[in-house]
């Protein structure tokens, strides 16, 4: 849709309807106003025009208007409609000097809130297509521009783009952009764009910029650019988000779905429906809304896994952030500053940029909002300038990268040294490929076999992050998944699920969890054609992919006798041991120091009994069992300190305090108590 606000010059004649009103009252005029808007409204569903007049002067009437096409004539559609609804004989008005200016979809709701008197009919326009209440949702944020609508030349853009610090992969697409042999007018697009950039003030700075280019090679209809971020997991089937792309036409939506992967460790259930449902609608409305997917590289989210899910129906470009010397960065830093209207010394920039010799834009944007903030505090708000800074110590531990975490879990001793064997095997490869050898690749595919607990997601998750570092896995996703999601509900549902899940876990690990579970017993058609499906996409993902296929020893070695061409494909076995007594009572001194408890000296033979007799159990729960084990003590605590302090002080330290009576719980309880897998790590 496009949206525009209209002013017309009017001449009220004589004798007129309007005329009329306008000397009677105030109200005879509101009335014949209100009369107005009621007729524009019910005769431009028709004509995909929609207007609505705000404000009027008996010299000048205001009005919004909605246009849902894409028709380059639109402007003259518009006015010959509105021509022909105020005609001078019905309202003796008389019209002349139209100028239309485009507005954002959050100004015509400004203009059309403005008034209370002449927009009685315009909060029942939900009915013909469009509703502007989406600016408050908690699920999402958006925030609305407008392109500059300046020419631009090719030169002009490419030295735009070079002080901009571009990369060659936005230089590239500019050339194309700017081909010659393209059509001069909207005929739909060819394309989108996946952004990968720092922060999203450079995503912004790119987007506008390609954005701008677009438009002035007729590629796009509208300037509007709306920017959609800070979206949560519970962001699916929301009818704004509908609403935002279906009022989006013609004009340019961008899509940041960052968020931390530590937040969200379990693509599958927490924002796998976001992921659908945004692809839904992107691909509904893909011909004539440009997309830019915005993936931040320092907090990636999930952008990877929907630009996965689309990349079969849709051409995507890549736009990388590029980088700049010192000098580069000092120009663009001046270019920012200048853009602010902030003053600065020359010795203010070689302090902010410092000692570094390459910069990327993002970190330009850094420093830049640095530099703004200390103008406020120093040049504006001066009573501030030499008040000291609140100064703390960050109580954070130092990142540990993914091998060491795996190597710093406890126990697993033959876990570990197969996943050695496992990296160097892939080195081997490289340096083969390197020094021009064969180049034949290995089976990449595992099976992981162990009781419940004992750390199989956890080596996975990390396994995957290793292989990127490596640079043998391209992006590092984890995607685990079940029955549930690779098997659909009817015949014929099964294989695009599990296509998807493929195409979700593209350059990295799908870990399918009790992987038997697909031909167990019931709906045995199903289960084959889980089976082939996932065959088939093992060898069509042979080299970009790994599949881990996980669960318990015995139920796992049934279903790969059963299923040759699975076994035939996969490369690595690795089986996961139960945690000795000992293992587990360093686990769950582990686990008490993250939450800063601490254990009574005795404690550890206590459990290392409790864990023995435990461990004899079928399907003892490892990990899991500790873990529910140090919860049912807190409870025990609770009621202990609640009776033993009844009225009296309790201080920190007792509600630290764990001691041997608070594990004192049947171990029947704990045997059926369920938890999440989880790994154990110093």
């Amino acid at each position: 849709m496009l949206f525009y606000k209209l002013k017309v010059a009017c001449n009220l004649i004589e004798s007129g309807k309007l005329h009329t009103a306008y000397n009677e009252s105030r109200n005879s005029w509101v009335s014949e106003l209100e009369e107005l808007n009621d007729t524009l409204a019910s005769t431009g569903q028709e004509n995909k025009i929609f207007l609505t007049l705000y404000k009027a002067t008996k010299d000048e009437l205001s009005l919004v208007a909605i246009l849902d096409t894409l028709d380059p004539r639109n402007k003259k559609k518009v006015l010959a409609y509105f021509t022909s609804c105020i005609s001078e004989e019905k309202y003796g008005l008389s019209l002349s000097n139209p100028q239309f200016k485009e507005i954002t979809p959050s100004e015509a709701k400004k203009l059309l809130d403005s008034s209370s008197q002449i927009l009685n009919h315009y909060f029942r326009r939900n009915d013909v297509g469009y509703d502007l209440d989406y600016y408050n949702n908690g699920s999402f944020k958006i925030i609305e521009n407008l392109l500059d609508h300046k020419p631009m030349s090719q030169k002009q853009a490419i030295q735009k783009a070079q002080s901009l610090m571009a990369d060659e992969t936005l230089l590239d697409e500019l050339e194309r952009i700017y081909s010659p042999k393209h059509p001069q007018k909207f005929q739909g697009h060819p394309i989108h764009y996946k952004l990968s950039v720092g922060n999203s003030a450079e995503a912004m700075q790119l987007s506008t910029f390609l954005a701008h280019a677009l438009y002035v090679n007729k590629r796009l209809v509208s300037r509007c650019i709306s920017r959609i971020y800070e979206i949560d997991e519970h962001c699916y089937n929301d009818s704004d988000i509908e609403c935002i792309f279906r009022q989006s036409v013609g004009g340019t939506v961008i899509i940041e779905l960052s968020g931390s992967r530590e937040e969200h460790q379990n693509y599958t259930t927490c924002y796998e429906e976001v992921v659908n449902f945004f692809a839904e609608n992107i691909r509904k409305y893909q011909c004539n809304t440009l997309f830019i997917l915005v993936e931040n590289t320092k907090n990636p989210g999930f952008t990877h896994n929907l630009v996965t899910d689309l990349q079969d129906d849709m051409f995507f470009v890549e736009i990388k952030e590029g980088t700049g010397n010192h000098q580069e960065a000092t120009d663009y830093l001046k270019q920012l500053l200048d853009a602010g209207k902030l003053s600065y010394s020359t010795e203010q920039i070689r302090r902010a940029l410092g000692e570094k010799t390459t910069f990327r834009p993002s970190d330009i944007h850094k420093i830049y909002d640095g530099l703004y903030r200390d103008n406020l505090r120093n040049n504006m708000y001066t009573a501030y300038k030499t008040v000291s800074r609140v100064k703390l110590i960050k109580k954070t531990n130092p990142p540990q990268d993914a091998y060491s975490r795996l190597q710093s879990m406890v126990g697993l001793h033959e876990v570990k040294s197969i996943v050695d064997d496992i990296l160097n095997t892939f080195r081997a490869h490289k340096l083969r490929s390197t020094l021009g050898l064969s180049q034949y690749r290995p089976n990449m595919h595992m099976v992981f076999t162990g009781n419940p607990g004992s750390a199989k997601t956890t080596v996975a998750r990390l396994l995957a992050d290793i292989l990127n570092k490596e640079g043998i896995l391209t992006s590092g996703e984890f995607v685990e998944c079940g029955r549930a999601d690779l098997v659909g509900k009817y015949v014929g549902w099964t294989a695009p699920q599990i296509k998807k899940m493929f195409r979700a876990a593209q350059g990295g690990v799908l870990f399918i969890d009790e992987a038997y579970s697909l031909v167990d017993d019931r709906d045995g058609s199903f289960g084959d054609e889980a089976i082939n499906t996932i065959v088939q996409e093992m060898e069509n993902h042979r080299d970009d992919t790994i599949v881990v296929f996980a669960g318990y020893p015995d139920k796992m070695e049934r279903f790969l006798e059963k299923n040759e061409g699975l076994r035939s494909r996969i490369s690595f076995h690795i089986d996961f041991p139960n945690y000795n007594p000992q293992e587990l009572v360093e686990i769950l001194h582990h686990m008490a120091d993250r939450q800063e408890l601490k254990l009574s000296p005795d404690i550890d033979e206590s459990c290392r009994e409790i864990f023995n007799k435990a461990s004899q159990q079928e399907n003892f729960g490892n990990g899991r069992f500790v873990r529910n084990l140090l919860e049912q003590a807190q409870i025990r605590q609770s009621s202990r300190i609640m009776q033993e302090y009844d009225g009296k002080e309790i201080d920190r330290n007792i509600l630290l305090q764990l001691e041997t009576s608070d594990f004192d719980v049947p171990l029947s309880k704990q045997s059926k108590n369920k938890s999440r897998s989880v790994g154990f790590i110093t």
